[in-house]
């Protein structure tokens, strides 16, 4: 893509956001590691308007954004010898960090949705980034969790990324095969529920137990919980025989004794149970992420502490998985002072959330607030400069 022609000039609004961005790049700017060696895409009035740049270093990177001050920032997982060449061939790729983007929309779940910044949404996204770290990539990967850090992506999600040496190597489908398993795609009861010989032609279905790890073991806590409280119509719905489930609910003690050992036949009727579970299993812990993010190695994405130009909050790095409980990004992510206040008229009637605060403005009538709330408005020209 090629740089962008001039516009129109700009509104005074326009302005006002563009010199708040350029403070916090003066005071703040952001610096990836190995700069040098990632390739870099700026937007001004999209997301990417351009691509392909590269800056020899922190201070040449700082200048830029101080000078130009782009309302968006993208920044390459992969590393490059040459980050600013075209075509993608002449860049000579050296490998990428392992990322994974969650911006699942909680907006259909029972709340009071608020439109411009949702914390109930936000809260839910960052339950999922803490689940794929703590579930999959710590448990199930083995990965240690000092490799792995979350950002907040400066609007409706999160970011998990991971750096070492092991993961750069990781190819496009390799990282596909994680995609999948963080769905369960190509996870079936086949593969978990083993038929094992006992001897004398007898044999006994053998399945996970709760030492077991992975997707047997979400399939062993499903069932578990499951079997626990179920009633005969609960088993008739997940495929049992009604004679088959008044059984399997007399002698619940006995089944669940026999699952905790590993035994997933001690009863007949629960075959299409089991195969109803597993499903349920995938929808319960299943996780949804934006795959082009994780599997494209030309991917470029939000710079960490560069500000998002749709919201005026800093895609802020967290931390690790122990921190993100702990961060608060409508608290923790604000890119303007909050100490200084200034006057806008909405075009509609607002309700949102932000710095632990519930604003209610009135559409056409003017209010004083503070900058970061300004700017979240005027970011998303939902408000005009008094």
């Amino acid at each position: 893509m090629n740089e962008p022609t001039p516009q129109a000039p700009p509104s005074k609004e326009e302005l006002w956001v563009t010199e708040r961005i350029r403070a916090f790049y003066k005071a703040k700017p952001p610096c990836p590691s190995e700069v040098s060696r990632r390739e870099f895409g700026f937007g001004f009035q999209k997301k990417i308007d351009y691509r392909h740049k590269a800056f020899n270093g922190c201070e040449a990177l700082r200048d830029f954004l101080v000078r130009e001050t782009p309302r968006y920032v993208s920044c390459s997982a992969a590393y490059y010898d040459l980050p600013g060449a075209r075509p993608m061939e002449r860049k000579g790729y050296r490998g990428a960090d392992l990322v994974f983007d969650l911006d699942t929309s909680y907006a259909h779940e029972l709340h009071e949705h608020l439109e411009l910044v949702c914390p109930y949404c936000l809260n839910r996204v960052k339950q999922d980034a803490q689940q794929l770290v703590e579930e999959f990539l710590v448990k199930d990967f083995g990965l240690s969790s000092q490799e792995i850090w979350v950002n907040y992506s400066g609007s409706k999600g999160f970011h998990i990324h991971m750096q070492s040496q092991p993961v750069r190597e990781l190819s496009a489908e390799a990282r596909r095969q994680l995609l999948g398993y963080l769905t369960g795609e190509g996870v079936s009861l086949e593969r978990i529920l083993v038929k094992k010989q006992l001897g004398q032609g007898r044999f006994k279905l053998a399945g996970p137990t709760k030492a077991s790890r992975g997707w047997p073991r979400k399939l062993y806590n499903t069932a578990h919980a499951f079997l626990e409280k179920c009633t005969v119509k609960d088993l008739t719905e997940r495929g049992a025989r009604k004679v088959d489930a008044n059984k399997i609910v007399e002698n619940r003690a006995f089944l669940l004794k026999q699952v905790e050992e590993g035994n997933w036949d001690a009863m007949p009727g629960l075959r299409k149970v089991w195969a109803n579970l597993l499903e349920a299993a995938k929808k319960l812990r299943g996780l949804e992420v934006d795959q082009g993010v994780t599997f494209d190695l030309a991917r470029i994405l939000r710079l960490e502490d560069s500000i998002h130009g749709d919201t005026g909050l800093v895609a802020k790095k967290a931390g690790g998985a122990s921190e993100l409980e702990k961060f608060d990004p409508l608290k923790h992510a604000l890119s303007a002072n909050p100490k200084q206040f200034a006057s806008v008229v909405p075009n509609s009637d607002l309700k949102f959330q932000l710095m632990e605060q519930t604003f209610e403005l009135k559409a056409n009538e003017k209010v004083e607030v503070p900058d970061p709330v300004a700017l979240l408005l005027l970011c998303k020209k939902r408000a005009t400069l008094a």
